[in-house]
């Protein structure tokens, strides 16, 4: 298995915390976003939008972040990365879209502007935006984090989906002080191996 990835990026961060968490032997290929590597036309023949990251599973490609966790808690279903239950797999379904969603809809663009372009140059009503709509994310998971250790209670995709942009929250000028579950969950996947992996 070869995941192409930017280890500073979060989304790329999401299906390696998966890869990890598998158990799963896999290569990792840094593609270069800031000189435009995944734009070119090697690259845009694995993926047609030239983004990471990519899973290359003996031939079988899989992109969007989402759907790589998706395709490795399938493919090692011992690993426990999904709930056996229908309804406990369906929340892990809500919360991961969740981070897909909620979570990376406002902190990507934030990450695009605070990285990617001068300070000088930055859309601050965006940035903005983030600040004021992010508060509101962060409530109803720590609601949902609320007498559990992780977001459906055991360690599944839905941690690796949403831990990784939050991990940048204050750095964005995003307060989690007073998200007191969130802030615990956030200690305990970054205690965990496959974090720093």
């Amino acid at each position: 298995m070869l995941l192409y990835e930017m280890a500073a990026s979060p989304n790329a961060k999401r299906a390696r915390l998966g890869l990890i968490e598998s158990g799963a032997e896999f290569e990792s290929r840094e593609v270069n976003l800031i000189t435009g590597e995944q734009k070119q036309d090697d690259y845009k023949k694995l993926h047609p939008l030239g983004r990471i990251p990519l899973l290359d599973d003996d031939g079988t490609v899989v992109w969007e972040s989402g759907a790589i966790l998706l395709y490795i808690a399938d493919k090692f279903p011992d690993a426990g990365l999904l709930p056996k239950t229908l309804a406990d797999r369906g929340q892990a379904y809500q919360w991961l879209t969740f981070g897909e969603t909620s979570i990376h809809g406002y902190m990507g663009p934030m990450g695009f502007q605070m990285f990617r372009r001068k300070p000088e140059d930055r859309d601050e009503a965006l940035l903005a935006r983030g600040r004021q709509r992010m508060p509101e994310v962060l409530a109803a998971l720590d609601r949902q984090l609320e007498g559990k250790e992780y977001i459906v209670g055991d360690f599944s995709i839905a941690d690796c989906a949403c831990a990784p942009w939050l991990e940048l929250a204050e750095f964005f000028g995003i307060e989690m002080g007073e998200f007191e579950n969130v802030e615990r969950w956030m200690t305990a996947m970054k205690a965990r191996p496959s974090w720093g992996g």
